[in-house]
């Protein structure tokens, strides 16, 4: 029974990792689309064989087995079809109605599979729109990935909690405040003018506030004392000094009063600060959206500069294919709620990124061609030329982008499945 539910546990929290990051991905170029004008025709979460579908209005809603993914299809984005010449069998039936067909009649396509042809100029089509509406739509699945990157923190830090931190204290100026106080390098301040700290910065405001005007704060100092390995006691925390030695810490509470430099606005007390983390509770509404933004601007900028070092060779190349992001979510999933929705984010970031690269296929690929119009169309207009990248063209590009971006998720999937095997 127990196996049983970590099955099912496992798929359900796969589905809604997946489904969700690809369902908020295609609800931004969805409704985009919808409020600038464009014609919608399909909204899918997934990718395969329609398993449940249903028309709302203009639009078709399909549901399809493989989460890993999604599309909108928007009228006249996609180059039109070339129509299949009649074969020599339908030339002889359509020349000789009464003729007897030789072969099997093919079945009817499915409506729902036919895209409608839509003239160039139509106001309901993609390419009759502005340029910067074409790339505030194509932009807009990644926006909407940050986004539910801050509704996932929000939702940890109000309801699981997020970290608090106090001032730790790395460094003094000599003669200043601090020092002249008694504050030591290793003190942690908890608290400032009665303030208890949830936040370190607010920490930093109270002093600068209070230049010229004495405060008091509260500070935790830790006494390391050496103990003998020998003699036993040892508790969880303790770290090792030596191969015979350990150190076990006596903590201190104080209240020191100094006096900031400066004045009101401007005070100072003369200390190199760091963040502290110790404790992790239930934030308020204001605090958990302010760390929200502040945790995924975080994370985007590591992700940035990690891209940029592979790219580069400063780091070596990490990729997770879907295998490996799958034991991911197995793993959290099993951890917790908390656990889950911070990969959820961490994943939905990471995807959103990744699909503004300017590769062909992906949303950025398809920003470059946007911006090339523009291109192309000041060039055009500077020396009297008519060039320009049919859809055509530009469809066969994303095409061959496809099937190298296929290639690379087979070449990971390999990998992460002898990794696993090793």
């Amino acid at each position: 029974m127990t196996i049983i539910l970590m099955i099912i546990t496992t798929f359900l929290s796969i589905c809604f990792v997946l489904g969700s990051i690809a369902l908020v991905h295609e609800f931004g170029h969805y409704i985009t689309a919808k409020l600038t004008g464009i014609w919608v025709i399909e909204f899918a979460i997934g990718f395969g064989n329609r398993l449940l579908k249903f028309r709302w209005g203009e639009t078709l809603y399909s549901l399809r087995p493989f989460p890993l993914g999604g599309f909108v299809r928007l009228a006249g984005m996609d180059a039109p079809e070339e129509e299949e010449k009649p074969s020599d069998e339908a030339q002889k039936q359509s020349e000789n109605p009464e003729a007897k067909p030789t072969t099997e009649p093919q079945p009817e396509p499915d409506p729902d599979d036919v895209i409608p042809l839509l003239d160039p100029t139509d106001p309901r089509g993609y390419p009759s729109k502005s340029r910067w509406v074409k790339v505030l739509v194509l932009a807009a699945g990644s926006i909407m990935n940050l986004f539910w990157a801050v509704v996932l923190y929000f939702i940890i830090f109000t309801v699981s909690g997020g970290p608090l931190s106090n001032m730790a204290v790395l460094d003094l100026s000599k003669g200043k405040p601090a020092e002249l106080a008694g504050i030591k390098k290793g003190d942690i301040i908890t608290a400032v003018a009665g303030v208890k700290l949830e936040e370190w910065s607010e920490g930093i405001s109270v002093v600068q506030k209070h230049g010229g005007k004495e405060i008091i704060l509260d500070v935790i100092r830790d006494h390391p004392i050496p103990r003998p390995g020998f003699g036993g006691g040892l508790i969880q925390g303790s770290t090792s000094h030596n191969n015979g030695n350990y150190l076990i810490y006596s903590r201190e509470n104080l209240k020191i009063p100094v006096t900031p430099a400066g004045s009101e606005g401007t005070g100072k007390i003369g200390v190199s600060l760091a963040p502290n983390i110790y404790d992790f509770k239930s934030l308020s509404s204001g605090k958990a959206l302010s760390k929200a933004f502040e945790r995924t601007g975080a994370i985007i900028m590591q992700t940035v500069m990690g891209i940029a070092g592979m790219i580069f060779g400063e780091t070596e190349a990490d990729f997770a294919g879907p295998v490996k992001i799958m034991h991911m979510i197995k793993q959290q999933a099993h951890k917790g709620l908390a656990d889950l929705l911070s990969l959820t984010a961490l994943l939905s970031i990471n995807i959103g990124l990744i699909n503004l690269f300017p590769f062909p296929v992906l949303d950025g690929g398809r920003i470059v061609f946007v911006l090339l119009e523009v291109i192309l169309g000041f060039i055009n207009s500077i020396i009297g030329t008519k060039l320009i990248i049919t859809p055509e063209w530009e469809e066969k590009i994303h095409f061959l982008g496809m099937i190298f971006l296929l290639t690379m998720l087979v070449f990971v999937t390999y990998k992460d499945i002898i990794s696993f095997l090793s």
